[in-house]
């Protein structure tokens, strides 16, 4: 009897069917009603006559509430409460009974972050998309060394509290994935479950299982590993031979209710997660952009002493595209070579060297030929392009629906820049691929002169698309990302 009692002080939750049905309702209200702004708790509150405080334990799920209050929330929406919308909060008697795994934190191989800096409005954005929104799958994108890799570990921390389960795994080795889903079983099933299904989507159910039982953040680094390398085709979104399986997790991870969150990083969107983005859809995308100069001069104070004026700093962030590893690996070079002298370093006009010029042929891996094509002429122009310049100038050789999506892949990877319409290259991108493109006329010139019976033709756009970044790779150590 005293049992039922503080079961019913502690009121009802949501259900995951409940809370999608209302965030809906919501989503669809904002679209309608409030030209696609989202309502603030102010707004819920005059809108359903409930004080924040309230609404916050009726959207998180997670306090108890009378049911009445669900009421109030679900007319409010012009929608019927329903049994099927509402449940008892666990009690720790139940959650005793079940095996509970609260509090299961595994790190795996997530680099060590003590020394963490900037990005307070992209932590701000990734928290309030899933632990207000409730978004199911979020993607952190960007080029190699953005910092992808740290932010979701930082993200992890700030939030694990909010979770029962945190979980961060890399696919840098790229495992198989029923391996991985093996893994992430025996984690959550603290090793109960001992007959695994050997069918990729009976294991996928069993994951999905634990997700709707616990409240569980999961993170899987540097998906792009598991992506095939461009090879010279537009279409680069097919999976390596073998890991097709991690698609069909992040489509049913995604579509499939339940109140657990997936973060993947990556160097570009995955088609089945493109296909399920919406700003009022649990699925979202964040692009990773360069640091702002207030954060790299963060950074300066656990460097040193550097000598130079701002001018010389927001130049030298400019060129670099606020890239943090490239901007590290420059502090490094300028304190070595120049006695900390920004203005000795940006006076060599040499931004591309050594590990940047690594980092750089790794990332151009995955640029397929019309995109080669695009950034060649961006990287010919001093001057920002708009898309009208750039259909004219490639349109006849790529059509223009292969060239949108070509540009929005660019800018996904933080190889083209948009800046009010104008797309344009950064200056480390423009320097590696005019220094590619010497090397490869030098490589076919000197190819023809030994040759002398054949004339020597001019290399037209599409051959000299073909040459280039055809430079054997070198084994290199993929940069956190």
């Amino acid at each position: 009897m005293n049992l039922l009692q503080r079961r019913r002080k502690r009121g009802v939750i949501l259900t995951p069917e409940g809370f999608q049905k209302l965030q809906t309702a919501k989503c669809q209200a904002q679209s309608w009603e409030n030209l696609d702004k989202r309502y603030t708790l102010e707004d819920l509150s005059d809108r359903t006559g409930l004080d924040p405080d309230t609404l916050m334990k009726v959207f998180h799920c997670q306090v108890g509430v009378d049911k009445q209050t669900l009421n109030i929330c679900f007319r409010a929406f012009n929608l019927l409460l329903e049994s099927s919308d509402y449940q008892l909060p666990r009690t720790d008697e139940l959650i005793s009974n079940q095996h509970s795994i609260q509090n299961l934190t595994d790190w795996g191989e997530a680099p060590d972050i003590s020394v963490f800096l900037g990005r307070t409005t992209e932590l701000t954005t990734l928290k309030h998309w899933i632990l207000e929104e409730h978004c199911r799958l979020v993607t952190l994108l960007g080029m190699d060394g953005m910092g992808k890799t740290s932010l979701s570990v930082k993200l992890a921390e700030q939030i694990q509290d909010k979770f029962e389960v945190v979980i961060w795994r890399s696919l840098r080795n790229a495992p198989p994935v029923k391996d991985m889903l093996a893994n992430l079983i025996q984690l959550l099933s603290k090793g109960q479950e001992t007959n695994l299904s050997k069918t990729l989507d009976d294991r996928i159910s069993q994951l999905i299982h634990y997700l709707k039982n616990a409240r569980c953040l999961l993170i899987l680094d540097n998906l792009e590993t598991i992506l095939q390398d461009a090879s010279g085709k537009y279409d680069i979104e097919y999976y390596r031979q073998g890991y097709e399986g991690y698609s069909e997790l992040i489509r049913r991870v995604a579509q499939t209710l339940h109140q657990s969150c997936l973060v993947l990083t990556s160097q570009e969107t995955p088609r089945v997660v493109r296909r399920l983005l919406g700003e009022n859809l649990p699925v979202r995308a964040l692009q990773l952009k360069g640091l702002q100069i207030t954060e790299v001069e963060e950074i300066f104070k656990t460097k040193g002493a550097f000598w130079g004026s701002s001018g010389d700093l927001y130049q030298l962030i400019e060129s670099y595209a606020g890239n943090p590893l490239a901007l590290n690996i420059a502090f490094n070079k300028i304190d070595k070579l120049f006695d900390s002298n920004l203005s000795e370093f940006l006076n060599q006009k040499t931004l591309v060297f050594g590990e940047i010029n690594q980092l750089l042929k790794e990332h151009f891996k995955r640029v397929s030929d019309p995109e080669k094509m695009i950034i060649e002429w961006l990287a010919g122009n001093s001057q920002p392009a708009s898309l009208s310049e750039l259909r004219s100038q490639i349109s006849p050789t790529i059509p223009t629906p292969q060239l949108l999506d070509a540009l929005e892949s660019l800018q996904e990877r933080s190889l083209v820049n948009n800046n009010a319409n104008l797309f344009s290259v950064a200056p480390m991108t423009r320097e590696y691929i005019n220094h590619q493109l010497i090397q490869n006329k030098i490589s076919y010139n000197i190819k023809q002169r030994q040759r002398p019976s054949q004339k020597h033709p001019s290399i037209t756009t599409r051959e000299k698309s073909k040459l280039s970044f055809n430079i054997p790779a070198l084994p290199v150590v993929k940069q956190q990302g």
